[in-house]
C-alpha cells in the first residue's frame, strides 16, 4: 500500500465547502457544515488519515453549582458516499489522528468517494492529512456546479435534528448536515451547498450572549475558527486571518437566516430599544458586506425562520430599505413557515428535525424556483 499526502495529491481530488490548508502540519480542512472531499479511485482499498478537533464544551445541566462542569470529547461524524448516491455507505464518528478505510474489495474497482462532515464548525474540526492506497488515484473530473451559500446559526447547521428526544442537549451524533434544509434544497436545485454557520451564533457580538464570535467576524475569511484552534494549541499571539476567495468562489444564491439569537441578545439586554437599533444597524451593515463581497449578481435571500419570528418585521423593512436606497433588485425576503414544538417538528432542544428541515427545503426551493430570473 502507498501513502499518498495530501499535499501532494491536491490535483487528484475535489475539496468542498470554505477549505484552509495548514501548512505546518500538512492538513487539509473542510470545518463547516458538509465540507467534504471527493476523490476519483480504482483499486481495492482506499483509507484516509483524519487530523480531528473535538467539542470540549461542558453540558450546562452536566454541573451543580457546587461543582466543577463535567469534562467531555464530543468528536466530529462523517458520512462515506460512493458514485454520487445520496444514502451513505456509512456514517461514523472520527478521532484525531485516526486512519479510516473509505473502501474495501476484493477485486479492483473504480469509484467516486466523497466524505462529508455532517457536524458543524467551531463544535469540532475536520481534516484530511494523507490517503493510503492499495490502487491509484485518479486525475480528478471536476463538475461545476453553481454554488448555493447558507449563512445561519444552529437551525442552518441542524442541530440535533436527528435527535429521538426533545430534552436532548447538542450531541456530534444527532446533527447531520447532509440532512439539513440547505442540503436538501441544494441537492434538489442541483446546486453545490456551501455552509457558514454556527450555532448561538448572532449577526455581531454582544455582551449580553455569551459568544466567541459574530458572523459578521467570520464570514470575510475562509475559516477564522480553525486557525484560532491551531493558534491556541501552538501557543501563537497573534493569526493572520486567511480572506476567503470571493472572486474565484462566487455564489449564485445566498441565504442568511440570522435574527433568532439575535431575538435573545435584545431579551437579555436592559436597553431594549437601543439593542433593536444595534440589530438594526448590524443586519444592514452585514447585508451591505455580503453584497460587497459577493459581487452585483448574486441573489440575496434575507429569510428567518422555523423557531422565531420576533424581528422578521425588522428584517422585513431593513430589506426594504436597503432595495429602495442602492436600487438592487437581487435581495429578497423570506419567512420558513413555523414549527411545531411538538410531534416530528422537533429535534433536540426543540430544534427543527429531519422532518421539519425536509419542508423547509421544499419551501426554499420553490420560493427559488419563483425568483425572477436572468
Amino acid at each position: 500500500m502507498k501513502r499518498l499526502p495530501i499535499w501532494e495529491i491536491m490535483d487528484r481530488m475535489q475539496a468542498y465547502g470554505r477549505t484552509f490548508y495548514d501548512e505546518q502540519d500538512g492538513v487539509l480542512y473542510s470545518n463547516y457544515t458538509c465540507g467534504a472531499f471527493e476523490v476519483d479511485f480504482t483499486g481495492t482499498l482506499l483509507a484516509a488519515s483524519f487530523c480531528a478537533i473535538p467539542d470540549t464544551s461542558p453540558s450546562p445541566r452536566a454541573a451543580f453549582p457546587d461543582q466543577d462542569p463535567i469534562p467531555r470529547e464530543d468528536w466530529p461524524w462523517i458520512s462515506i458516499f460512493l458514485d454520487g448516491a445520496d444514502v451513505p455507505t456509512r456514517t461514523i464518528c472520527v478521532h484525531d489522528r485516526e486512519d479510516i478505510v473509505l473502501f474495501f474489495s476484493e477485486k479492483a474497482e473504480t469509484h467516486r468517494i466523497k466524505i462529508v462532515k455532517l457536524t458543524e464548525n467551531f463544535r469540532t474540526a475536520l481534516g484530511i492529512s494523507a490517503f493510503t492506497a492499495e490502487g491509484t488515484l485518479n486525475i480528478f473530473q471536476r463538475e461545476s456546479h453553481e454554488v448555493i451559500e447558507f449563512i445561519g446559526d444552529s437551525i442552518t447547521c441542524g442541530f440535533g435534528n436527528s435527535a429521538s428526544d426533545v430534552s436532548h442537549e447538542f450531541e456530534a451524533s444527532e446533527e447531520n448536515g447532509w440532512l439539513t434544509h440547505g442540503a436538501i434544497a441544494a441537492r434538489a436545485l442541483e446546486l453545490e451547498p456551501r455552509f457558514v454557520s454556527v450555532s448561538g451564533i448572532s449577526v455581531a457580538k454582544s455582551s449580553a450572549m455569551p459568544n466567541l464570535y459574530g458572523m459578521n467576524e467570520l464570514y470575510p475569511y475562509t475559516d477564522r475558527i480553525i486557525q484560532d484552534k491551531l493558534a491556541q494549541k501552538r501557543g501563537s499571539p497573534s493569526v493572520e486571518y486567511l480572506p476567503f476567495d470571493f472572486a474565484n468562489h462566487p455564489a449564485r444564491y445566498i441565504v442568511l437566516n440570522l435574527g433568532t439569537n439575535d431575538a435573545s441578545q435584545i431579551y437579555f439586554r436592559p436597553d431594549k430599544k437601543q439593542a433593536e437599533i444595534d440589530f438594526r444597524e448590524n443586519y444592514r451593515a452585514f447585508v451591505s458586506t455580503i453584497r460587497q463581497l459577493n459581487g452585483p449578481k448574486a441573489n440575496i435571500i434575507c429569510a428567518l425562520g422555523c423557531m422565531d419570528y420576533y424581528l422578521f418585521d425588522t428584517v422585513k423593512s431593513i430589506v426594504s430599505r436597503l432595495r429602495a436606497d442602492t436600487k438592487d433588485k437581487n435581495i429578497f425576503i423570506f419567512k420558513y413557515n413555523k414549527m411545531m414544538n411538538i410531534g416530528p417538528d422537533a429535534g433536540a432542544c426543540l430544534h427543527p428535525s429531519i422532518h421539519r428541515h425536509q419542508l423547509m427545503a421544499q419551501e426554499l426551493v420553490t420560493f427559488i424556483q419563483n425568483l425572477p430570473q436572468e
